[in-house]
This record gives structure tokens, sequence and C-alpha cells, in this order.
């Protein structure tokens, strides 16, 4: 095998380590687990308030002792309402502190996929459950919020997921990638240099 041979063989494995690489990080940004269904369903209408929402994934969560490895954000029209979430194989169970009110809810969460990364989404629901007729009239009228108020509650439901907490991008798994390949470029470049 000739000197030049050998290096042509020796550029060839160094890229296709690299592209390898390249492929294994992408994949793996992918291979995440996904919510699979609600009930509530992502945007339905229901008649009657439910006691616990559910969230079903694709594949068994993961619980971290001693780490709040899910986390759940629920509002009623961006006014937060507690709630206690429970993390079961695939399924997520949160339970509201009060029986919920008429109104548009959004529920924003974060889970560890069972491949251990971090991930994160919300769904969104309206209840309108028929009212019963008001027996008393209150001749005072309610106090209005004031407007500082109204403006952080708008502030503070605008965004819910960021409030969770930041996660693992998929662009950085490709940005891992690109600086492997730049790497292995790098030690292409210094052993040909040394061959002259």
């Amino acid at each position: 095998m000739t000197v030049a041979t050998k290096k042509i063989s020796r550029v060839i494995a160094v890229l296709a380590f690299s592209l390898l690489a390249f492929a294994g990080s992408i994949s793996a940004a992918n291979a995440h687990d996904q919510l699979i269904g609600s009930t509530p369903k992502d945007g339905a209408t229901v008649k009657q308030a439910p006691e616990d929402i559910t969230l079903e994934f694709s594949g068994v969560l993961q619980s971290l002792s001693g780490v709040d490895s899910t986390v759940v954000s629920l509002t009623l029209d961006g006014e937060k309402i507690d709630a206690e979430a429970q993390t079961k194989g695939t399924k997520v169970t949160i339970t509201p502190a009060q029986e919920l009110a008429n109104g548009e809810y959004q529920l924003a969460y974060r889970v560890v996929s069972s491949d251990g990364h971090p991930i994160e989404n919300k769904i969104g629901f309206s209840i309108d459950a028929p009212q019963a007729e008001p027996t008393l009239v209150s001749s005072s009228a309610p106090a209005a919020p004031s407007e500082t108020a109204g403006s952080a509650d708008e502030e503070r439901g605008q965004n819910p997921v960021q409030e969770l907490g930041s996660s693992v991008s998929p662009v950085i798994w490709v940005i891992i990638g690109v600086v492997i390949l730049g790497g292995a470029l790098g030690v292409l470049a210094k052993f040909m240099r040394q061959s002259k």
C-alpha cells in the first residue's frame, strides 16, 4: 500500500467517524418521548370540571429521587392555580387544589424523558359547565383590580413554560455535533501537515 493510499484511507476514516458522530447527536436530540394524549384533550371544551388532568407519554418517564423531575403550571385565564403532579409510568396526573371554575385553562409541563432528557410543552382546554341561577343579588359592586396587578398577571400567564425553567434544546445537540466535526477536521489537518 502506497503512502498516498494510506493518507486517503485515514482521511476517509476520519470523515466517516465525524459524520457518524454528527448523525448520532441529531438522532439523540429527536429520541425524546412525546405526549400522545391528555384528559381533557388539548383544545377541548368540557361541560363538567375534571377532578384531575392526565397526560400520557410515549415512554416511561423518569422520577428522580430528591428532585422535582415533573413540574407543572396550571393557569386559568393567565392566573396560576395550585396543583399537585404525580408521575407513574407513562402518565402524569395533575390534581388541582380546588374545584375548577369555568374558563380557559393552560397547562404547561416539564417532565424527564425515558432517555434522561427533559421535555416541555403545554396544552389548553376550556370548561363550560352549566351555571346555577343566582338566588341573591348583591348591591355592592366588586372592587376593580388595579392596572399594575392586571399587567403583572398578564405577563406571568403569557409564557408559563418559561416559568418552568430551561431545558437542553435539540439545538445544543446539533452544536455538539458541529464541534465534534470541527475537532475531527482539525486533527485531520494536523495529520496532513505532519505527513508532508
